[in-house]
């Protein structure tokens, strides 16, 4: 009891001392360890046990119909997903079997021959919108996981040059050849003829090529890849997204053409300066002089040599010598005055 308290003790100590992760590692290390210790080789020197060969047998015809796979594109396509999901796209739901192996890869069980036939014959298959390599595993000559049969039609090959023999030339400049679909009666019909051909995943795709049926005469070429999904359109990888290419478009080219750079440097890079945005500032207006310039046009009717008291000449002396006489008995403003009393006279007598 007490070392269970210590032990308890000791774990909820480490996780509050340290990070829940830093914990998990220390597990981590632990599992490690105890699987090492389990790898030592005791039991190595004593005598091999034989299995009886009925039962041998029986597992070797469980496992006759094996098709081994690989994702083109692990990050995209999960294993667990793909086991789970293909047998039911294949409408063998309950049938196949599927179980996850080393090295990325998966196998699949099927009841019988005609079962995986069906399946190799309609393919090839993808899953997640990108590839699936998928391909039949032998015990004697287990496969290399990295060819998809692809069926290609070819278009543009001209109609006097087309018979068996320049079709399967021309297959095999694509990769190697599996088999030939060509109808020499209906070829006059079709707009392309087609080739099974066994493409390497680790190289690019290509969709056009010149070829020289006569000397010094290039026709082009077109190839379509039936049920081809998800490859990069920068380099024609079947590995990769176009986002996660890491060769630029000109690169190719550029590699294509590093011979000639000696006598061709290439164009000098321009660095797109952008558009340059500048601040539009009005001149303020100056006060002084538009208030000079008032001044001046409302001026210019003064007569700058008149004399304001010239005038006073003409002014009788009383109003000259005294302008705040009583303009009762100033003659010159009480005929521009009433001064005659009001009728009522209680409204005068207040002001008396």
């Amino acid at each position: 009891m007490e070392s269970k308290s210590l032990q308890i003790y000791s774990i909820s100590s480490l996780t509050t001392t340290f990070p829940l992760r830093f914990y998990l590692v220390i597990v981590k290390m632990a599992e490690n360890l105890r699987r090492a210790v389990q790898d030592i080789n005791l039991g190595f020197d004593d005598a091999p046990m034989t299995i009886p060969p009925n039962i041998v047998a029986n597992a070797m015809a469980e496992n006759r119909f094996i098709l081994m796979g690989r994702p083109v594109m692990p990050r995209r396509q999960n294993l667990r997903s793909i086991i789970a999901s293909m047998p039911r796209v294949w409408g063998q739901s309950g049938l196949v079997h599927g179980r996850i192996i080393g090295g990325n890869q998966f196998q699949f069980i099927f009841p019988s021959e005609e079962s995986l036939s069906t399946v190799l014959r309609r393919g090839p298959w993808a899953f997640n919108d990108r590839m699936l390599v998928l391909q039949r595993w032998f015990p004697d000559n287990a496969p290399l996981i990295n060819f998809i049969p692809f069926w290609v039609q070819v278009r543009g090959i001209p109609f006097h040059f087309l018979n068996r023999d320049v079709i399967s030339h021309i297959g095999r400049s694509l990769g190697p050849l599996l088999d030939v679909d060509y109808d020499g009666e209906a070829a006059a019909r079709v707009e392309f003829v087609r080739v099974q051909i066994s493409w390497d995943i680790q190289l690019p795709l290509r969709f056009q090529r010149h070829i020289q049926f006569q000397e010094g005469v290039n026709t082009l070429l077109r190839f379509r890849y039936e049920r081809l999904r998800g490859f990069c359109e920068v380099c024609g990888l079947l590995t990769h997204d176009t986002g996660a290419c890491v060769l630029p478009d000109d690169v190719e080219q550029q590699f294509a053409n590093d011979e000639e750079d000696d006598e061709h440097p290439p164009p000098e890079i321009r660095q797109n300066q952008g558009v340059v945005i500048r601040e539009i500032v009005e001149p303020e207006p100056v006060l002084d002089a538009a208030v000079n310039a008032d001044e001046d046009v409302a001026l210019d009717d003064i007569d700058p040599y008149h004399d304001a008291l010239a005038h006073i000449e003409d002014l009788p002396e009383e109003i000259a010598v005294d302008p705040l006489a009583d303009f009762a008995t100033n003659p010159w403003i009480r005929p521009r005055l009433d001064l005659s009393p009001h009728p009522d006279d209680t409204v005068m007598l207040p002001s008396m």
